[in-house]
């Protein structure tokens, strides 16, 4: 009897000394352990975004298998109506049913209002979002929204954009370029054929990751697009190859811009850059604040220029999207040369950063 009262009265409580040790060593493997587990859901997140970009390049070939050329980005209804009264769409709106959204595709009214498509353009698209982004439907206070749009297609190195990004001005991938030409909807100038993206197609930026703004009117967010006007790029003496000196001097006068809207990456259905185009005019998550002219060819700000680099949430780089499928992390510290000569189609040069 005396055995067995003994066992269990020989066990005593920890003491307050020992629950402080016990806490510390736990307070330091939570330590050691969060950083690993916020590294494994980044780099899940990261992986989540390259197959996005996998999935939006395999769109893209399933469409020039079919059509032959690759779409532009930009596609509108018949000609003869004022560009204010109705959409303009992106070529990714144009791969939708290339990449398995028939369905929302053949929702869209090519002939319709401004607003007729606004609410389709609400849509999320889990393909167009990056999971490490905030992107996702929101409504500035300029009453822009969209349903989230993280990926724009590159239009080269060439800081022309809106109506300026024409086939000529525009050396990459992507051009904006609309046709006034009377044809049954939707007219679009064709798009790139392969031939014509002469560096080669594992050497050429096809599309690349973009940030949403954060709505409010402040260009103090190197996120945030905004409206510079026409002047500065006069300052750009090869407008095919910005210098860092002419980028730095642009990028310095900009952050004192009150024009700021931060409605991009908003709405992946629309053609403009900053929405669903990117140009390599200067580095990824580059210092300064995103800017262009404004996006409507013809219109009283068509501007038709701007410094739209890629940006992401990814630590130190951005992803890349090739046109023969490939995917690159390309970092922020890229020599600029090198990466305006991954967006420029056929400048004759190879760049290889691997």
């Amino acid at each position: 009897m005396n055995y067995f009262k003994n066992r269990f009265t020989n066990h005593r409580a920890f003491t307050l000394v020992e629950l402080l040790v016990v806490i510390a060593i736990i307070g330091v493997l939570v330590g050691l352990l969060l950083p690993a587990v916020q590294a494994a859901r980044e780099a899940a997140r990261r992986s989540s975004c390259t197959n996005n970009l996998k999935q939006l390049g395999l769109g893209m070939q399933n469409f020039v298998d079919s059509k032959t050329v690759f779409p532009s980005n930009n596609w509108g209804p018949n000609a003869g109506v004022t560009w204010n009264a109705w959409e303009r769409f992106s070529a990714s709106w144009a791969i939708l049913p290339f990449m398995e959204q028939s369905d929302l595709w053949m929702q869209f009214n090519l002939s319709g209002s401004w607003g007729t498509a606004n609410a389709l353009l609400q849509t999320k698209v889990k393909t167009f979002i990056c999971p490490s982004s905030e992107s996702a439907s929101m409504s500035p206070a300029n009453g822009w929204g969209g349903g989230g749009s993280n990926y724009g297609w590159s239009s080269g190195s060439s800081p022309y954009t809106a109506g300026s990004a024409t086939r000529a001005n525009a050396n990459g991938f992507m051009h904006c370029e609309w046709t006034a030409a009377p044809a049954p909807p939707p007219n679009s100038v064709p798009g790139r054929s392969l031939s014509e993206i002469s560096d080669g197609l594992s050497n050429v930026i096809m599309a690349s990751e973009l940030l949403s703004g954060t709505g409010p009117n402040d260009a103090s967010y190197p996120r945030n697009f905004f409206y510079a006007g026409s002047g500065t790029i006069s300052a750009i003496a090869d407008k095919n190859f910005p210098t860092s000196s002419e980028l730095d001097s642009i990028g310095t006068a900009h952050r004192s811009a009150t024009a700021a809207r931060g409605n991009n990456g908003t709405l992946w259905g629309w053609y403009a850059h900053g929405q669903s185009m990117v140009n390599t005019a200067a580095p990824p998550n580059w210092i300064y604040p995103t800017s262009a002219g404004d996006c409507c060819p013809g219109g009283a700000t068509d501007w038709g220029w701007g410094i739209i680099p890629p940006r992401s949430r990814h630590a130190g780089i951005v992803n890349a999207l090739f046109c023969d499928g490939s995917i690159q992390s390309i970092s922020n510290d890229v020599n600029l040369k090198a990466f305006q000569q991954m967006g420029h189609r056929s400048d004759g040069q190879t760049v290889i950063i691997r």
